[in-house]
């Protein structure tokens, strides 16, 4: 059975025509022996043979061959653009609402296309949101639901991502309550992540500086490790889990050193990533 068929036949056979608002542009594909299965996920979608609206998330996927000549991935989407598509729904399944809510695309029949529902949407999810507060100043990234913003972590600049209460959502008052409570104590709990890492990870540093070409290079002791560690990104989930990325001074060649805590303020793990 060829990836074609194998694919089509996890969608119904009806083909029919809808409106889409599109989260986000095609970012990547999933990679299918020969093919690739590239898609967009939307905000809402009129079913054109009712008229019906969904404000329901859901996703377009569609395949094209897997050639290293291609440019783009077959079809172009646009951030909050309007798209008449000719689709088949998925055949539904034991799953989430959203994966229930897929649809096989045919052919982009139109873009720019008007809807006054769409428009009215689209308005509302590009107009910016922010959140000020005496950390700084958050703002909405509705692609990947979360608020972006920075703060000063002991005098170092560090990326913060707050994960939206909802999927979709506006708010982010989980995420940042747990943020507010690691920087009321940010000396103790910055010397508490670097501790677990140094404890978990020094070992680790001399192997990868005894496996480099430099020469004469001094042990890494923890105290060393620690001192080398700089804040770079924190991440806070609307569960009240975080994880707080540490540059790693070149210990791992360029690594980040990633440290998980969870919503009750335990630390979990370090490791090195990127």
């Amino acid at each position: 059975m060829s990836v074609q068929t194998d694919f089509e036949k996890g969608f119904e056979t009806e083909e029919y025509e809808m409106l889409i608002l599109v989260q986000s542009s095609c970012k990547g594909a999933a990679n299918i022996e020969d093919m690739l299965k590239p898609s967009v996920d939307f905000f809402a979608s009129i079913d054109l043979r009712t008229g019906q609206f969904f404000h329901e998330k859901g996703r377009l996927e569609w395949l094209i061959k897997n050639d290293n000549k291609r440019i783009g991935w077959g079809y172009e989407f646009e951030q909050l653009g309007i798209y008449r598509v000719t689709v088949r729904k998925c055949i539904p399944q034991d799953q989430t609402p959203y994966m229930n809510n897929r649809y096989m695309l045919i052919n982009v029949l139109e873009e720019n296309a008007s809807n006054e529902k769409l428009k009215a949407l689209k308005a509302y999810y590009a107009k910016p949101i922010t959140i000020e507060n005496e950390l700084g100043s958050f703002a909405l990234d509705r692609e990947f639901s979360w608020f972006e913003g920075s703060i000063n972590w002991n005098g170092v600049d560090a990326n913060v991502y707050l994960e939206t209460d909802e999927e979709d959502g506006d708010t982010a008052k989980q995420a940042m309550k747990v943020l507010k409570r690691v920087v009321d104590n940010i000396v103790e709990n910055d010397i508490k992540y670097r501790e677990f890492a140094a404890e978990e990870l020094t070992e680790l540093a001399n192997e990868w500086m005894d496996a480099s070409d430099e020469i004469d290079s001094e042990e890494i002791t923890k105290e060393i490790f620690m001192k080398r560690m700089e804040m770079s990104e924190i991440m806070v989930n609307s569960d009240g889990s975080l994880s707080l990325l540490y540059n790693d001074d070149d210990m791992f060649w360029g690594h980040v050193i990633e440290i998980d805590v969870d919503s009750s303020g335990k630390i979990i793990s370090a490791y090195i990533a990127g």
